[in-house]
């Protein structure tokens, strides 16, 4: 190829435009526009110095501030925990005793019509009902039987529902590997179709937690003792994915995000019942890496870190940094204002239903709306707000109430539904509760064996947003379990409020 030749010089003026005109300026003005101009210049530059230092935004007045959302410099010994300075609603404090645990203990103080006009959800203070809600019996999560017993039958259970909860978390101490661990996809009929030993492990323990067994009280205690050291031990130490509950069988990153989620909250609540300062680097650094993976502009969660967000996967980080905010350790403000964004980025109705991603062309479904109004109620809305009336008015619609017929069970939604309505307490939750109750305790599989204890996630099949067929028998089974302890593992959120 002939090598291309340069232009003359005086055929092409190659200067830049500005420094030409300025030049040309020069060259017919003299020395006086010289003068002139060079003031100018002076004056413009401290002008724009002015301008630069009056912009730069100020920092949020908050002391929320224990994790690093940018990832910068992060230390590798354990950070400190401060407590979370925020405005509650009045509510009883129930204390969490330290338990019987000898490991040395962290000093950690607790703490309508749809189309209705409302105001923004963006002008809810984030820290607003967030801040109220507590662990439930005396105990703590769950707690001891006194407590427990007591906050049952003042919420709505039953013997039978106790009964249920106990044969359903002797059918899943059957399947604990001997390391700790759980499997969805494998160990007993009808597995699941996901590969993620850390969800699955976290969601059993977290049934074990919420009946209040800990390492060191109950018949349970060494089998959650290596549940709880199992998940410690597949965190990501250091690197680029530090605090990451790495998943060893996940399938690419598929559903690293939710299993990450629900094992920040299993470490929570065992620190919840036992005071375990050596799980707070683990907890410190799973907090942080939620955190630091959320989207910076649209404020949600999915699969990989820095993800758009669909509301499924946010729903489990929201519920970890509630989990952690009602441990008393301390969350990121700016956090909780990035979030409330992007449920204004899925809501509909002005609040009153929720859809899964922002762009999706499907609209709402009973299981959104029940985990985006759950997601409010964390993030400050009040009990009376337009949209959450609206919203549970939607819920209790006879077609979205609970029932086990092909087609209709979705313990996904009902899990989620189920912790609105007990947080709003009155006729609502009683009616719900009762519908729900008789469903699960009917529908357990009875006797022993592989599957008694358990709930058939397949006869009959469910909605099609259940995602039983993936989750399988253990995900179906634990999420029964925690939806019928839901009468203890928390109290609710909006005691004595308005």
């Amino acid at each position: 190829m002939a090598e291309l030749e340069p232009a003359d010089s005086d055929s092409v003026d190659e200067r830049d435009p500005l420094v030409a005109l300025l030049q040309d300026l020069v060259r017919s003005a003299g020395p006086a526009f010289v003068v002139s101009l060079g003031m100018h210049v002076v004056v413009l530059i401290v002008l724009a110095f002015i301008v630069i230092r009056h912009e730069r935004p100020k920092s949020l007045p908050t002391t929320l501030s224990a994790f690093n959302p940018a990832g910068l410099d992060r230390p590798d010994k354990p950070r400190r925990v401060v407590p979370v300075e925020i405005e509650a609603p009045k509510a009883d404090v129930v204390e969490i005793p330290a338990g019987k645990a000898k490991k040395k203990t962290a000093d950690v103080k607790p703490e309508g019509n749809p189309d209705v006009q409302i105001s923004s959800p963006t002008e809810v203070n984030v820290s607003g009902a967030l801040g109220g809600r507590t662990f439930g019996s005396a105990g703590g999560t769950g707690g001891g039987a006194g407590g427990r017993g007591a906050l049952l039958t003042a919420q709505g259970g039953t013997e039978k529902t106790e009964q249920a909860v106990s044969l359903g978390l002797a059918w899943l101490s059957r399947l604990q590997r001997a390391d700790g661990h759980w499997e969805l996809h494998q160990g007993y009929p009808d597995a699941g179709q996901l590969r993620t030993s850390t969800g699955a492990t976290a969601l059993a323990l977290l049934t074990f937690l919420g009946a209040g067994h800990t390492p060191q009280d109950g018949p349970y205690k060494e089998k959650v003792g290596k549940a709880i050291k199992w998940l410690v031990g597949v965190q990501k130490k250091s690197g680029p994915l530090k605090g990451d509950f790495y998943d060893l069988d996940r399938e690419g990153d598929a559903a690293s995000f939710y299993s990450h989620g629900q094992a920040t909250i299993a470490l929570l609540e065992a620190y919840a019942l036992t005071r375990d300062a050596e799980l707070l680097p683990a907890i410190n650094d799973g907090l942080a890496f939620i955190c630091e993976s959320q989207h910076p502009r649209t404020g949600g969660w999915k699969y990989r870190r820095q993800s758009e967000g669909d509301l499924s996967v946010f729903g489990w980080q929201i519920m970890a940094l509630q989990t952690a905010r009602m441990a008393g350790l301390d969350v990121p403000r700016e956090t909780l204002e990035r979030a409330t964004q992007f449920l204004d980025l899925v809501q509909e109705h002005n609040g009153a239903r929720y859809r899964y991603e922002p762009n999706e062309l499907k609209s709402f479904t009973p299981a959104m709306t029940a985990e985006g109004l759950l997601c409010r109620q964390y993030l400050g809305w009040p009990r009376n707000h337009p949209a959450m009336l609206s919203g549970v008015k939607y819920l209790m619609e006879p077609e979205n109430l609970p029932s086990w017929g092909s087609g209709r069970r979705n313990i996904y939604h009902w899990y989620y539904a189920a912790q609105v309505l007990h947080n709003l307490q009155g006729p609502e939750w009683e009616t719900w509760n009762k519908e729900l109750r008789d469903e699960l305790v009917k529908n357990q599989v009875k006797g022993g064996g592989k599957v008694g204890g358990s709930w058939n996630p397949m006869q009959p099949a469910g909605a099609i947003d259940e995602n039983a067929e993936k989750g399988g028998r253990l995900y179906v089974t634990c999420l029964c379990l925690l939806t019928l302890e839901v009468y203890y593992r928390h109290l609710p959120l909006y005691r004595d409020a308005p």
